[in-house]
């Protein structure tokens, strides 16, 4: 691809990862990385994630603040940072590309059952959320992706506004955390948080279409987008 290009992919991508974080609650991030980890190295692209994702985040928790239920979002997130640590010794000591092909196909198996409509019939308790959560927190530990939190999340009887609530909580605190932790090890510098500017703004103005467009969504047209997205993701995780 012509490199006078990349400047202007960069943008776009941003703009369409940002409707899909604006409307389903998750998934730019994942997006983001799928696409342009073709085209630059996935170091300079976890750079622009990590800034982007802290930008927008914020404005996400802001839009939703009055809805957010907080000891819920707490329940799962504070026990996943607990939990990651474990995952990244895990990470070292297996497999880090088969780890990642097996969770994609749990969340594609996951995806499959959701499709047919087979869904947990009460809520999660506080001592399940905090188990989901430690064992999210492994996973994401391991392999960087989250998207079995999300997968467990859309199995439960939350309706479309609890869960995407949720998702933007337990992502905004997630995302926050790996940021402070590159800020301490010197890996995110003024410098990369400029040259990130360009897809955060686009990405920004993405999330607030996608938040349009999920304003007038019914609870049907939500969760089918939402699997569809989540399938999709996870076919990319197997055959990447």
């Amino acid at each position: 691809m012509n490199e006078g290009l990349i400047p202007l992919l960069i943008v776009l991508v941003g703009l369409a990862a940002g409707v899909i974080r604006g409307f389903a609650g998750f998934g730019g991030p994942a997006f983001i990385i799928a696409v342009l980890t073709w085209f630059i190295s996935p170091v300079e692209v976890i750079d622009k994630v990590l800034v982007l994702e802290f930008f927008v985040g914020t404005y996400l928790v802001w839009d939703v603040r009055n809805q957010i239920d907080w000891k819920t979002t707490a329940s799962i997130t504070l026990p996943a940072l607990i939990g990651m640590p474990f995952g990244h010794w895990l990470l070292l000591h297996t497999d880090a590309e088969l780890m990642r092909r097996v969770i994609a196909a749990f969340i594609l198996l996951a995806t499959i059952i959701m499709l047919c409509n087979i869904r947990f019939k009460t809520r999660y308790s506080v001592p399940v959320l905090i188990a989901i959560g430690l064992v999210a927190g492994v996973i994401i530990g391991a392999s960087y992706i989250a998207l079995v939190l999300v997968s467990i999340l859309l199995m439960a009887p939350y309706d479309r506004n609890e869960t995407r609530t949720l998702l933007i909580g337990s992502v905004f605190i997630l995302a926050g955390w790996f940021l402070i932790l590159s800020i301490y090890r010197d890996q995110t510098s003024v410098e990369k948080v400029i040259a990130a500017i360009p897809i955060t703004l686009s990405y920004l103005a993405g999330s607030w279409f996608g938040t349009r467009l999920f304003a007038g969504s019914t609870e049907k047209g939500y969760r089918r987008y939402v699997l569809f997205l989540l399938g999709s993701l996870a076919i990319v995780g197997l055959l990447r």
